[in-house]
């Protein structure tokens, strides 16, 4: 039987789950949009923004800005901020600024 202790290290142990774009349509089936959208739809949002990219094939980063995504998650620019920096400390986005300009892109697979 395991210990209380080898549960705790077990959560914490670090796995990737590679998911698709039908799979999150799945999950986000049904939703009923609310005027504040939750982190998961958000995180959504945030593969669409960069399938839309990819497909444009203009460049790797996410469209729309911290202002526009604000505005389509019933958030203030602020809690997107500190919601995209969280997502980089775990190593979900990368992060590039050009002068006071930020741009944003999903770590995936299958790159070109």
């Amino acid at each position: 039987m395991a210990t209380q202790n080898e549960h705790r290290n077990s959560a914490n142990a670090h796995i990737i789950i590679q998911t698709d774009i039908p799979f999150w349509k799945y999950l986000v089936q049904g939703i009923k949009k609310a005027h504040k959208v939750s982190r998961v739809q958000a995180f959504y949002d945030l593969i669409d923004r960069q399938r839309i990219a990819l497909l444009k094939g203009e460049n790797e980063n996410l469209t729309g800005t911290i202002q526009d995504m604000a505005k389509a998650w019933g958030w203030d620019r602020d809690t997107v901020a500190r919601f995209l920096d969280h997502l980089e400390q775990l190593g979900q986005l990368t992060v590039e600024t050009t002068g006071n300009r930020k741009s944003f892109r999903l770590k995936y697979s299958g790159e070109k």
